[in-house]
């Protein structure tokens, strides 16, 4: 399993660069970083989710907004998954009554309040694969295929820090003793 790290990377790959959103829009970016990042369906095909609400619905461990999680946290994991969702009834005409929203858009968070996304916009004249702001986003999910615990830290780092530590509270001890005299 990769990490959310690695799939973040992934998704600032310049080559998604040249990518118009008539070839492939949110959901198809996200699958394809998937693929590309080595993570496919059991029959060696990529994952083929039915739209953003699919996705939302679908291929999350965990989800919720992004103010939830930053809470939870401290910050948002690169590699999650954001999402416009919105509740007006939308989810509805694709089948979801489950009261979860009515999930628009979906992009790739990749850290420092950025996301890889395919979209177009008359308002910033993008057509396809590119780099946006956290802010126009809601929600956040936790992919299931996607490994985001922190790397374990080593033993030997972990005694070398202790030791750091011990070495500080006898100075400051030493040196408490001194401003008593």
């Amino acid at each position: 399993m990769i990490t959310g790290r690695e799939f973040a990377t992934q998704a600032e790959n310049p080559k998604y660069n040249k990518i118009k959103y008539s070839q492939w829009d949110c959901q198809r970016f996200v699958e394809e970083v998937l693929f590309d990042s080595g993570i496919k369906k059991q029959d060696g095909k990529p994952y083929n989710w039915k739209g953003s609400n699919s996705m939302w619905r679908n291929a999350l461990s965990e989800k919720g907004t992004i103010a939830e999680f930053i809470d939870r946290y401290g910050d948002l994991p690169p590699g999650a998954w954001v999402f416009m969702v919105k509740f007006d009834g939308g989810e509805k005409d694709k089948g979801y009554n489950d009261g979860e929203g009515n999930a628009t858009h979906v992009g790739i968070y990749i850290g420092g309040g950025l996301v890889r996304d395919s979209t177009r916009s008359t308002k910033s004249g993008r057509d396809g694969v590119g780099t946006r702001s956290i802010n126009d986003f809601n929600y956040v999910g936790l992919c299931k295929y996607l490994d985001y615990s922190l790397p374990s830290v080593d033993n030997e780092i972990k005694d070398r820090v202790k030791s750091i530590l011990s070495n500080i509270k006898n100075e400051i001890a030493l040196v408490e003793g001194m401003l008593k005299l």
